[in-house]
């Protein structure tokens, strides 16, 4: 349940209509040419929910939004919540088979897209999985009756904290992308604790850089938009120009702002981040991957007079953020490795366990709390395997998530120390290299394929395929052809083709062999 101004909340739905009222005038969406009111954002959701309702949408039926960031697409998100509809955000630019899949996965019955960019890709993907298409429009968006907002009143009161909010896909050891299943009750405990952690007022405004399917976007548009503050998107085209991202957050007066590490790096190295230009900002803050302290350290000498620095860390099976660490002067006494990852959020249980399932001060790193996922959406068994529910008296039944993190305690804080599996993050996305190997392996005249992750330097790493093949293949080739079953972010730099792969004694693919190769 969250809390707003005393009074308490089951569900999204009717935090958001409290929230309309508290705020109804002030800005909720701001783009550079133009502002959009809660009212006005109310009143797109009901006749969105609406529109769901008379195509032949019912409570936890399944939607995939094609969301590039344009105002219907965020109504469209609130309706869908507000009446029990659940939500999945894909990513337009990602090719068809993976689309695909994702749809197969959520049984999405109808896929909407907000702009013409993206609608030959999402006419593709509503064809491939024989769903209806839907292009968002003000034109014919439908007018709603006393009779209608009664209907989807009733729908509101019955969508219980335990009803699923979203599904946010993430990489696949198996090839196969994993949708998280977010609830009601997951998210309503994330914002009460990011209104909290961060003093959220009506006076701030978050830079929403992050796409709408990648999971650190949850944090902008539900605090930001359950809170009374404001969101500022930030246009894709925008993210490869450096100086023109910048002058726009200052010139929208931004005050929170949540990215990756990478492209904090990446700004700073090209010397576009500007205090002066970025005045207003009070949080600076990151997740997703490790940003190394050497790297670090040159923002914070930047920005450490006007801003807080925030190191987060959270999977998405326990709803975006479960720490948030302040870097301040101290942390700096040192260079080497990564920041802490702070002490767990307010409402968070935890354990680290040994290889022996035995609690330890090292170990991997297992949450518990009302933050954890419903589990893997339609994936009984992947579900099984990493969600747990404990029965020893002192947790009973209580639900925990093994996030494969491994982490070290020190006096209640925690520092990242690794991975226990293939999982990596590169530029802030969680990636499986077996998703990649898989893909690797479809391609023709390929007779096996392993992926390593290879850090160049404290900064950057990158994604380096190795395939074996008895014929001549071109490297080039072959990565063009990756663009079929792979977004570009999970395309390896380069692919290095051999007879055979390196196996150890155990027959299975050494992956040290490998390493040491692209480190020579």
């Amino acid at each position: 349940m969250s809390n707003l101004m005393g009074k308490y909340y089951y569900n999204l739905g009717m935090l958001f209509s409290e929230v309309v009222r508290a705020h109804a005038q002030l800005p909720a969406l701001r783009y550079a040419s133009i502002e959009h009111s809660y009212s006005e954002l109310q009143s797109w959701t009901e006749k969105l929910a609406k529109a769901l309702l008379d195509n032949g949408l019912r409570p936890g039926d399944v939607i995939a939004i094609g969301h590039n960031k344009q105002p219907l697409s965020y109504a469209l998100m609130l309706a869908a919540i507000k009446i029990g509809i659940v939500y999945v955000n894909v990513d337009i630019a990602s090719p068809l088979a993976r689309n695909s899949r994702i749809l197969e996965v959520s049984g999405a019955k109808a896929v909407f897209y907000d702009d013409a960019e993206g609608a030959a890709a999402m006419t593709q993907l509503a064809e491939a999985g024989d769903c209806a298409l839907v292009s968002l429009s003000y034109e014919t968006l439908p007018e709603v009756s006393a009779t209608d907002l009664a209907r989807q009143l009733d729908l509101v009161t019955k969508v219980d904290g335990a009803s699923i909010a979203y599904i946010m896909f993430t990489s696949g050891s198996t090839g196969t992308p994993k949708g998280v299943a977010v609830t009601h009750q997951n998210v309503l405990h994330f914002i009460a604790w990011g209104q909290s952690r961060f003093k959220i007022t009506e006076e701030d405004n978050f830079a929403n850089l992050s796409p709408m399917y990648f999971d650190n976007s949850v944090f902008d548009f539900y605090v930001a938009l359950f809170s009374g503050a404001s969101l500022s998107p930030v246009n894709r085209d925008l993210m490869t120009k450096p100086y023109d991202l910048v002058a726009y957050i200052g010139q929208m007066r931004c005050t929170i702002w949540f990215s990756v590490p990478s492209l904090l790096i990446y700004l700073m190295a090209m010397k576009a981040m500007n205090p002066q230009i970025l005045s207003t900002l009070k949080h600076i803050v990151f997740g997703g991957e490790g940003y190394p302290k050497v790297e670090l350290k040159k923002l914070h000498s930047l920005f450490s007079e006007q801003a807080t620095l925030v190191n987060v860390y959270g999977p998405t099976e326990c709803t975006c953020i479960c720490s948030a660490y302040d870097l301040s002067e101290k942390d700096f006494a040192e260079l080497q490795g990564l920041p802490p990852l702070g002490q767990l959020n307010q409402n968070f249980d935890y354990r680290i366990l040994d290889e022996g399932d035995r609690d330890a001060v090292e170990g991997e790193l297992c949450l518990i709390g009302p933050n954890v996922a419903a589990g893997y959406f339609n994936d009984l068994e992947r579900s099984v395997a990493s969600f747990i529910t404990i029965t020893e008296p002192g947790r009973f039944m209580k639900r925990m998530y093994r996030t494969g993190d491994l982490v070290r305690s020190e006096h209640g804080t925690l520092f990242f120390v690794g991975r226990k599996d293939n999982q990596i993050k590169h530029m802030g996305y969680r990636i499986e290299l077996e998703e990649i190997e898989q893909a690797l392996s479809k391609l023709a005249k390929v007779n096996q394929a392993a992926v390593v992750y290879h850090r160049t330097n404290s900064a950057y790493g990158k994604l380096i395929g190795f395939v074996a093949s008895s014929f001549e293949l071109d490297e080039k080739i072959l990565l063009g052809a990756l663009s079929e079953f792979l977004p570009n972010y999970m395309i390896p730099s380069s692919v290095i083709i051999m007879r055979d792969l390196p196996k150890n004694p155990n027959g299975k693919v050494d992956r040290h062999q490998l390493r040491a190769l692209v480190a020579k």
